[in-house]
């Protein structure tokens, strides 16, 4: 289990750092579907089957075919260089080091007790996660649920009003 752990991390940091150190950007997304297969790695390994089935279908089945399409529609064979401006630098270094602070913060944090949910693992094994999210969506969470519906459902007639002009 923890040889896991470690395959899926050193999976997911190679195709991160590919992601941005590549220059051809068709090469970039094959990358980013490999990071997303490595972070359902992770949910499987946390036993949230749903989560995993939903990452990979998700972000690497949906996200990643409207990112190549946007990529074969602009035509990039290649990323051009661009000029580095000072600014762009300074804002990365800074959202760098304030990254890396937090991770820091996180471990020292780590002999803290956290909060647990109202779910212990036994009773997530003998129901399955699958089943609870669909409890909490369809009675806690029903409205909530129901605007991100009517969201997207708006957001589909706009994209097809823009799409047709």
């Amino acid at each position: 289990m923890e040889a896991l752990f470690y395959i899926f991390s050193i999976i997911a940091i190679f195709s991160a750092l590919m992601v941005i150190l590549v220059k051809n950007p068709l090469t970039s997304a094959l990358y980013i579907i490999l990071c997303f297969f490595a972070l359902a790695g992770f949910y499987i390994l946390l036993n949230m089957q749903f989560l995993a089935a939903m990452q990979i279908l998700v972000y690497a089945g949906a996200i990643i075919v409207l990112i190549v399409l946007v990529i074969m529609l602009l035509n990039l064979a290649k990323a051009k260089d661009t000029i580095r401006d000072f600014h762009q630098m300074a804002v990365g270094i800074i959202a760098v080091l304030l990254l890396f602070a937090e991770v820091i913060l996180y471990l020292n944090a780590a002999g803290e007790s956290k909060p647990t949910g109202i779910y212990t693992n036994a009773v997530i094994n003998k129901i399955g996660n699958t089943q609870i999210i669909g409890q909490f969506l369809f009675t806690k969470y029903v409205f909530p649920f129901e605007v991100a519906s009517i969201l997207l459902l708006v957001a589909v007639i706009g994209a097809y009003i823009f799409a047709k002009k």
